[in-house]
């Protein structure tokens, strides 16, 4: 079995899926043979989760492999153009031809993203919290890896510039995730019981969000 070792001054052995790759976290004296006999019983655990992964990427493949993109859960084609700016024009992404390589591409789109997400998700979020009576601080978009938001002490809230790369049910669940996080700065019965009021059907969502976890490493 293919992995990655990351030594630390833990105390537990832990094994993740990342990217689609594996993950033993293990403390710096750990021996090998023990991290493999640990691996060796967590196999099934490990093949299903990869499994869940290689199929989640396989559906959304046309965007991972540069073909496509995806604006408000809807797939466009990305289509050459002799124009200055990437834009999108009804269902198809404009993307001109002076970008000639996929560094330049991704960076072009994230640009894209990253403007019509500021006008969009504030947009969004403040609706939300004037429905919702939940207030914030302050809101900025974030680049993170592996969060689609998040809220502070201070309730200043941010939001992953590539929500706007997801249909309006996920980029709903994922505010009101965060603006319930102003009452409850943790993940305790309370809050979810605040999230359920105002997404009776937030655990479905939050599942069919996990569908696009690979997202948010697009467009670095």
């Amino acid at each position: 079995m293919d992995y990655r070792l990351q030594r630390s001054s833990r105390k537990t052995l832990a094994v993740c899926i990342s990217d689609g790759q594996i993950i033993v976290k293990a403390p710096n004296r750990m021996s090998i043979a023990h991290i493999e006999e640990f691996l060796a019983e967590k196999a099934l655990w490990i093949a299903k989760k990869v499994r869940e992964y290689n199929a989640k990427t396989a559906a959304l493949a046309p965007v991972t492999n540069g073909t496509s993109a995806l604006y408000h859960g809807m797939l466009l084609p990305i289509v050459p153009t002799t124009t200055a700016k990437a834009c999108i024009n009804g269902s198809v992404l404009y993307l001109p031809v002076k970008y000639d390589t996929q560094e330049k591409r991704d960076r072009a789109i994230a640009n894209l993203y990253k403007k019509l997400a500021q006008a969009e998700l504030a947009d969004k979020l403040y609706r939300i919290s004037a429905s919702t009576r939940l207030s914030y601080s302050g809101f900025a978009l974030t680049n993170a890896r592996t969060q689609w938001g998040n809220c502070d002490g201070t309730c200043s809230i941010r939001l992953n510039w590539r929500l706007v790369m997801l249909d309006d049910e996920l980029v709903t669940y994922v505010i009101v995730h965060e603006l319930c996080h102003t009452a409850y700065h943790d993940h305790s019965s309370q809050f979810w019981a605040l999230v359920q009021k105002f997404l009776p059907n937030y655990k479905a969502i939050k599942k069919r969000l996990k569908n696009f976890s690979v997202l948010t490493t697009m467009y670095r």
